[in-house]
């Protein structure tokens, strides 16, 4: 069996648990519970505590009766019965006994009595099983249903019953069906985040460090009718109406729309290299009936959207921040605020600092002749050295951005 045939039997082994739940709790812990009352003409309470179709951790630390009881030729009804509960029963039902119970030591009328319970619950429930021998590939891929019930007697917590049987002997199982209780239309009005994507486009290095406020970021890969909302492993389309006021003239924009250059080759081989770079809104709320629609293919209205800024980012990184504008058939990104890094940050602070000591040191210089004036022609031996400056004044049109900022794939490289 390949590796593909497993997980596909493992899927379908978690799907049919959870839908042949219903059945196992409405007819066959019904009948349970009742079989062993009148078998014991006494209340017991059962309490459900697993279904699983794995290997059944409660199983262990317990001794169990245990009974096979033939359903089909390659089909068995096991039942296991932990040994505190044999105990009891059999003080129940023959009175208490004052030897040690031991249950690799019952007498041959006290395991008579535990098997007839078996058979007596069997024959309650023997409706409800399949009798249909089952095919060769069926049992080659079958599994087993443990059905684990914890037993009670007034305040009393006794031990567990466990009912293993073969997937393929639930009879009509696979037919129940469940009527919900409640629908997405009852939450519609309920509001979740998601973050919506607009579109994304390719980006010189040079292009990203050259942004300013004002410029238009134009997005290839969008289209005014779609935009996208995004969870952390899918992307979802949906159709939308484009908004008329977020259309702008090209030649009348109030920005510079920045495309990729292609006729002016980069003398820095960095400069060159293109990235991704998205845009998409940030936790933007939208109601359980809009993303029904979206789901659905609807045409959805999405003008609250509108109202957020919208962000860019490069390799996850958030490089600036705007507002959606159309052009033509695409989107694009009027930016409004770019963000810096702590390189450039560190840079503006070092020329802010270099500014002020080149200031104090004019004023040095002009009172300096006037104090020499006053002074002894003889200098100490100290008197040539002069104040040094770390940095010099940082250039106009320092970038915001430098290369480690991003980490770049490029099999070009």
């Amino acid at each position: 069996m390949t590796v593909a045939e497993k997980e596909k039997i493992l899927k379908t082994d978690k799907h049919n648990l959870f839908k042949d739940y219903p059945w196992f709790y409405n007819d066959f812990f019904i009948k349970v519970q009742h079989s062993i009352n009148e078998f014991f003409q006494r209340n017991f309470q059962l309490r459900f505590m697993s279904i699983s179709s794995n290997e059944n951790v409660l199983l262990y630390g317990d001794e169990y009766f245990v009974n096979k009881i033939p359903v089909v030729k390659n089909g068995d009804l096991i039942v296991k019965i932990s040994s505190n509960v044999v105990g009891y029963l059999l003080d129940c039902s023959l009175g208490v006994d004052e030897r040690k119970f031991e249950l690799n030591n019952l007498t041959n009328i006290e395991a008579r009595l535990i098997k007839s319970l078996t058979v007596y619950i069997y024959g309650k429930i023997e409706n409800l099983l399949n009798k249909n021998e089952p095919s060769k590939k069926i049992i080659q891929n079958s599994y087993n249903y443990n059905f684990t019930f914890y037993i009670k007697d007034e305040d009393k917590h006794i031990g567990k019953i466990i009912f293993e049987i073969p997937n393929y002997l639930i009879k009509n199982a696979e037919n129940v069906e469940i009527n919900d209780k409640f629908s997405i239309d009852d939450f519609a009005g309920s509001k979740v985040a998601v973050s919506i994507g607009v579109g994304k486009s390719k980006i010189a290095l040079n292009e990203i460090k050259a942004i300013e406020e004002g410029d238009i970021i134009l997005l290839e890969n969008s289209n005014i009718n779609f935009m996208y909302v995004k969870n952390e492993t899918q992307e979802y389309k949906f159709k939308i109406n484009p908004n008329p006021s977020l259309i702008i003239s090209i030649d009348n924009n109030g920005g510079n729309v920045m495309e990729e250059d292609t006729s002016v080759k980069s003398q820095n081989m960095w400069d060159s290299i293109l990235v991704d770079i998205v845009a998409e809104f940030d936790n933007v709320k939208l109601t359980l009936g809009e993303l029904k629609q979206i789901s659905e293919g609807l045409v959805i209205d999405v003008g609250c959207v509108y109202d957020h800024k919208i962000k860019l980012r490069v390799e996850n990184q958030v490089i600036a921040t705007g507002e959606l504008v159309i052009l033509d058939d695409r989107y694009g990104v009027r930016i409004d605020s770019v963000k810096k890094n702590k390189n450039s940050a560190s840079k503006t602070a070092a020329a802010e600092k270099d500014s002020t000591d080149k200031a104090e040191n004019e004023t040095a210089k002009e009172k300096a002749p006037q104090e020499q004036k006053a002074q002894n022609t003889a200098k100490p031996a100290n008197a040539g050295a002069e104040k040094k400056v770390k940095n010099p004044q940082a250039k106009q049109g320092d970038e915001n951005f430098d290369y480690s900022d991003f980490e770049i794939e490029d099999e070009s490289i």
